[in-house]
């Protein structure tokens, strides 16, 4: 694993840089970040690169053992370039123009900042491209932050309409697709065609109320808002590839933060890059992300960017706890266990100026190294003694499934606003299936379904034919589906199905959606399980879809007039079984329900006994099973073993039960 730190030179005085350069070489890490922020330096003048002071602190560590990933610095133009060219200024949905300061104020789509962007990529290209002691490269800073990514300038309008002309080929079929006729909204030609007003960008203002505007019109400029952000990035994707072989990535923050299909985003990408800032003071580290971060270039290892580091202020001005002792090393072999190749704490010193000063660090602004600093480098230890064990396999049976355009759907036209959140409750389902003692991968809609047994698919809102087919086909085959409400309600043009939902898979599931509601602290209703030998009642929860047809019914309700409706269906096609979730669940139901389909489909649980906040990652290596264990309960505790196990690094053999003290973990091999 290449682990270490983002690293900011350009800050440094030669006294402040050496002390720093020294503890670095002490840490015991192998890589730090460089450069992301730095074009003023490295082009101070247009034409005029100066690379010398990088190229020197990278030769320095390079030398102790320490490798450089380098970045374009392409999320900052420097005030030269923004004054000559105020045209590439990014304009936001309001129409204001941001100004320069700060940082991704420019058009993503602008051909002179295109222009500059290939520059100083061509230059870092041929600088460090062949570098010995250079590992990789990311492009750019956190696409589309600070709500950067749906820019409302001429260039991004023009381009925007071109883009509805190509894809819908005439405004006819453009008018007919988006059902335009509602309000009047029919256009004569693509020209008319403006950007949305609205936005679902984090930290962005709405200037009219989020329903006034039309869905089609709005899912269509998150997909080319989407792609245009990864034309950006792949001019310079390529630029880095023809100077070298060292792989390159970005940094995306979040699953969907900024709203980027990642699935697409990462095809011209070497790896997946992401940054994560978990609480680590008593709390469990969500592992979501990297079961999501496996599945964007289908299981290959994948890098975290940015990581905790510490405690203390906050960029937002708030703050955070600092992580208890060893929370560090237990998060950062957490990471490695779900399959990271490369994880960078931000940052390693505090920074004195600018808008993230004060903010947390491995060494504090003094640079006097503390409990964090030695904890880093007791991380480096331990991750030399996991080495061998690095590529064990994922063998997964289980599979959840998410995807962009039900995202970009359920942000424009929510269902049951605030309480219901797709990718949380997505994440709900991953971790539920966990507690209940089964690993899953997570994938997205385009994803090889063939390799899993059992699949999850959350609120499925849009589901074209192609994707209908997909899941008739795994079922059909033997595979066992289980879909939520309001799955298949929408085609591919965020426009609602006129079939009875779901829409194009009534066969499959063996029901019709006769009735649905958003369910309320006031409406809520009981339900009853009935799984095998197993009854299990719950309170309904999100939404409630009653369903009639065909379909054994598993879940029925209690209560109200919907007394003896069907809530949760059963129903064999082909080989398989699909089970339709009309409503949520309470944790406990839901694990109980995943358990049945589990053991219906043959798929063992892990041999070690789950318990709450304690996580086990298992892996396969050489034919033998290898299980992570973390322990984010907050307090030493033991689990029950169901086979012998050896603890791979205390080098000793548990019979019955494995201990774990407070923040810890072990790697335990089936015997």
């Amino acid at each position: 694993m290449q682990y270490g730190v983002a690293y900011y030179p350009e800050h440094k005085t030669k006294e402040e840089l050496q002390h720093d350069l020294k503890l670095l070489k002490e840490s015991g890490i192998n890589t730090v970040r460089m450069g992301e922020f730095a074009w003023c330096k490295m082009e101070p003048e247009p034409g005029e690169y100066q690379f010398d002071w990088l190229e020197e602190v990278v030769i320095e560590l390079g030398e102790a053992g320490i490798s450089s990933i380098i970045c374009t610095p392409t999320a900052c133009p420097p005030a030269w370039l923004v004054y000559a060219h105020p045209e590439v200024l990014y304009v936001d949905n309001r129409g204001e123009v941001r100004p320069f300061g700060g940082r991704r104020f420019y058009c993503y789509n602008n051909p002179v900042y295109r222009e500059y962007s290939v520059k100083i990529t061509e230059e870092i290209g041929r600088r460090f491209g062949k570098n010995p002691y250079v590992s990789g490269f990311q492009i750019d800073n956190e696409p589309a932050q600070e709500a950067s990514g749906r820019c409302h300038c001429p260039v991004c309008k023009s381009k925007f309409s071109d883009y509805l002309k190509v894809k819908y080929k005439t405004i006819e079929e453009y008018n007919r697709r988006s059902g335009n006729i509602f309000w009047g909204q029919d256009y004569e030609n693509f020209d008319q065609i403006k950007p949305p007003v609205n936005t679902i960008e984090v930290s962005a203002e709405q200037t009219l109320p989020v329903y006034f505007e039309n869905p089609t019109l709005r899912l269509e400029f998150e997909r080319f808002a989407s792609d245009s952000q990864i034309e950006y990035q792949n001019l310079q994707a390529d630029i880095l590839h023809r100077y070298s072989d060292y792989p390159v990535t970005t940094n995306g923050t979040g699953l969907a933060t900024n709203s980027i299909d990642y699935y697409k985003s990462t095809k011209n990408l070497d790896v997946y890059g992401f940054d994560f800032y978990p609480g680590l003071r008593d709390a469990a580290v969500d592992s979501f992300p990297y079961a999501f971060a496996r599945g964007v270039k289908d299981g290959k290892a994948f890098w975290v960017m940015e990581f905790m580091s510490g405690g203390g202020h906050r960029f937002g001005g708030s703050g955070r706890v600092q992580p208890n002792p060893g929370a560090l090393k237990q998060a950062v072999i957490q990471s490695y266990a779900h399959g990271a190749d490369m994880m960078l704490h931000f940052q390693f010193r505090t920074f004195p100026f600018g808008a993230e000063q004060l903010n947390y660090a491995i060494v504090d602004m003094d640079g006097v190294p503390r409990r964090r600093y030695y904890e880093m480098q007791e991380t480096a230890r331990v991750l030399q003694q996991l080495k061998a064990y690095g590529n064990a396999e994922f063998v997964n049976e289980i599979a959840v499934c998410v995807d962009y355009d039900v995202h970009w759907s359920l942000r424009i036209k929510p269902v049951n606003d605030p309480d219901f959140n797709y990718l949380d409750y997505a994440g709900r389902m991953y971790n539920l299936l966990e507690d209940a003692g089964y690993n899953a991968d997570v994938i997205g809609f385009a994803a090889d379904f063939s390799r899993y047994k059992f699949l999850v698919v959350p609120t499925a809102f849009i589901a074209d034919r192609k994707f209908q087919e997909k899941l008739r086909n795994f079922v059909k085959n033997g595979g066992i589906l289980i879909a939520t409400f309001l799955t298949s309600a929408k085609n591919e043009d965020n426009v609602g199905y006129t079939d009875s939902l779901p829409a194009g898979l009534n066969d499959v599931f063996g029901v019709n959606v006769e009735e649905v509601e958003p369910v309320f602290a006031s409406n809520r209703t009981k339900l009853r399980l009935n799984l095998g030998n197993t009854v299990q009642e719950s309170l309904d929860s999100m939404w409630s879809d009653l369903l009639k047809g065909d379909a054994r019914a598993i879940g029925i309700y209690m209560e109200d007039y919907k007394t003896g409706a069907m809530a949760i269906s059963e129903h064999t096609y082909g080989k398989g079984t699909a089970c339709y979730l009309g409503t949520d669940v309470d944790d406990e139901s839901m694990m109980h329900l995943f358990t049945y389909f589990c053991e219906k489909a043959g798929i063992e649980k892990n041999p070690i006994c789950p318990q709450k906040k304690v996580e086990v990652i298992h892996r396969q290596l050489d034919g033998a099973d290898y299980y992570y264990v973390i322990n984010f309960t907050a307090k030493d505790t033991s689990l029950v073993l169901e086979k012998p196990m050896e603890d791979v690094l205390k080098n000793c053999t548990c019979q019955k039960e494995v201990h774990l003290e407070r923040n810890g973990f072990a790697l335990l091999k089936r015997l």
